[in-house]
């Protein structure tokens, strides 16, 4: 599967055509021209590690990307026999450009990894000179004792040693095309049973879709980027565990890039072997990317798609939400900074909601990439990077979040002032972030944060309309029967005068019905479903300046008196008790005390 990867992203020639005639004959020639490298000295091999067999000498595979010319080949052999120079400098002598000679590497792969303590050793040195009289152009990478048992590890010996090396081929070349393209970043995503691979390009991340790989493929190629790869990293691979790498630059030469900031560690699903990996690419000054030719090549190569988007539709109108919260929420979920928090106890449908809201966001922006932090994750998102931790490294968990290149950050709960602090720190610095808030009201999210610090979280901090955007409150209402629900005048145990007279204030109380006994039809249970309730409420200046001058109380009032503000979550239980849908028993029980409509 890898070998097959490794064609598909080999560097062709310089005109499509002539890259296809090359990949219709790649097969053969590797077969015919295949270079088996000499063996080491016995006392060296558990030193090192590399590739038993390269498919062709440096100058076959220069011919055969159309490089150099079967003569120009021949002359690279003898010069290098008989000056003992390296075949990628006498190349350069001969007109291959660093932008060729690294092509020809990475098809040539002839990757060997020393063990620091044998690095430069005569023995070494004397195999190494061997290596390139057989006509290979080994790259020799230095690595700690325990990095090559890391590369060990997984792969037995023979033929599984070279796949691995293949691997690491594989990410120089994804590399190295990404660079062409001037992408910014490149996220490896390791699902349950596949792994899928995107590049972000312009601001928009794009699928590469010239290959597909299986879950354990894409675990080999994290780990050949990161401990292959990457020459600033942590002693020791920790597949449980984030960490920060960094690939410098002058490892990737002929790219244009200064360095590659790498983060990766797992996610959901861990216990399945999830995880991912995100490489920031950073590019040296005046960089402009390859030629037109060569971006057109990479580009084919990649086979660059718009993401996979979530099927369905948004499905809140279904849920109980009304046309006007759709809408509201819509506006909401387009806004490219800000929080947006939903609030209500415990099992009021907060989880659900975000889910809807991601999967809706999803649908409209594939091309962004959405990372949530939870404990623990309750809906799998396909869209998503799923992370699970502790609350008390949730802080920590967020600062490395906002080092991988999100569009949007989900959060399960703003528990304490740490969290509450990082949460409008990720929005002040660009980012559009989805939480949640045990506070009964959307309106008392304010008070709440005040009361978590009231320095650090003043009222005239947070009150800033363009980083709290949305509340959007929420509870979970019972459904009455439809064949066992009974009216007011049947009900077996009348409802209190208070209630009553409370109801006479919001209309006519003639369709209004309450819990009946129960049927087959409900199976006994008097109800047959049920559905939120909810208030939206989209911030502006007016109502931040309120929060701050009058405080939380008319804050609420005159926001819910300006026009196309949405009505509290009561009136909306109240519209379900008119229509005889909801018991107003349980629509004082799941949402608020009915007030006398006037007096809201």
């Amino acid at each position: 599967m890898i070998a097959t990867i490794s064609r598909l992203w080999r560097s062709p020639r310089s005109k499509s055509a002539r890259g296809t005639a090359f990949a219709t004959r790649a097969e053969p020639s590797v077969k015919s021209d295949a270079l088996a490298l000499p063996k080491p000295p016995e006392v060296l091999e558990p030193h090192i590690l590399y590739p038993r067999n390269l498919p062709a000498t440096f100058d076959r595979v220069a011919c055969n990307l159309d490089h150099l010319t079967a003569d120009q080949a021949a002359a690279l052999r003898q010069r290098v026999a008989e000056s003992g120079l390296h075949v990628e400098d006498v190349a350069r002598e001969l007109g291959l450009t660093d932008d060729n000679v690294q092509q020809v590497l990475a098809v040539h792969g002839c990757d060997i990894y020393v063990d620091a303590r044998h690095f430069g050793t005569p023995r070494l040195l004397t195999w190494e000179a061997k290596v390139r009289r057989s006509g290979a152009a080994p790259q020799v990478r230095k690595v700690s004792a325990q990095e090559l048992a890391v590369l060990r590890q997984q792969r037995g010996a023979g033929q599984q040693q070279d796949t691995d090396l293949q691997t690491l081929t594989l990410a120089r070349r994804l590399i190295a095309d990404c660079a062409i393209l001037v992408a910014s970043d490149i996220h490896i995503l390791v699902r349950e049973d596949h792994t899928e691979i995107q590049v972000r390009i312009k601001g928009d991340l794009r699928t590469v879709s010239a290959q597909s790989m299986r879950r354990e493929e894409g675990e080999r190629l994290i780990r050949a980027i990161y401990t292959g790869l990457a020459t600033v990293k942590a002693a020791t691979y920790n597949p449980l565990d984030v960490q920060d790498a960094q690939i410098a630059g002058d490892a990737l030469p002929g790219t244009g890039l200064s360095s590659v900031r790498i983060v990766r560690g797992p996610a959901y699903p861990v216990e399945s072997g999830g995880g991912f990996l995100v490489a920031r690419l950073q590019y040296r000054e005046h960089h402009e990317g390859a030629l037109k030719a060569d971006a057109i090549d990479a580009a084919k190569r990649l086979d660059l798609r718009t993401p996979k988007v979530p099927g369905g539709e948004f499905k809140l109108g279904q849920m109980g939400y009304t046309p006007l919260q759709v809408e509201l929420i819509s506006q909401l979920l387009r806004r490219p900074m800000g929080v947006i928090v939903v609030t209500g106890p415990t099992g009021s449908g907060k989880t659900t909601t975000l889910f809807e809201c991601t999967r809706h966001q999803a649908r409209l922006f594939p091309q962004k990439r959405l990372i949530t932090i939870e404990n623990p994750t309750e809906y799998p998102m396909d869209w998503a990077i799923q992370l699970t931790t502790e609350s008390e490294r949730f802080p920590e968990m967020l600062r490395m979040t906002l080092r991988m290149d999100p569009d949007a950050v989900l959060l399960g709960e703003i528990r304490g002032v740490e969290e509450a602090i990082a949460t409008l720190q990720a929005a002040a610095t660009g980012h559009q972030v989805l939480t949640t808030l045990h506070v009964t009201d959307p309106f008392e999210t304010f008070s709440r944060l005040v009361m978590l610090d009231h320095v650090r979280l003043a009222m005239d901090v947070i009150a800033n309309h363009t980083q709290i955007i949305g509340l959007i409150a929420q509870r979970i209402v019972p459904l009455l029967c439809p064949k066992c629900s009974v009216t007011l005048d049947k009900a077996s145990e009348p409802l209190p005068d208070y209630m009553l007279n409370a109801m006479r204030s919001w209309g006519d109380l003639s369709e209004v019905r309450v819990r009946g006994s129960g049927c087959d039809h409900c199976h006994g249970q008097a109800i047959i479903g049920q559905q939120a309730v909810a208030e939206v409420v989209v911030t502006s200046e007016q109502l931040m300046q309120d929060f701050i001058d009058d405080g939380v109380l008319a804050a609420r009032r005159n926001h819910r008196r300006r026009e196309g503000s949405d009505k509290p979550m009561i009136a909306h239980a109240m519209d379900l008790v008119l229509a005889g849908r909801l018991c107003p028993v349980d629509a004082e029980g799941s949402v608020d005390a009915i007030p006398m409509r006037e007096h809201l």
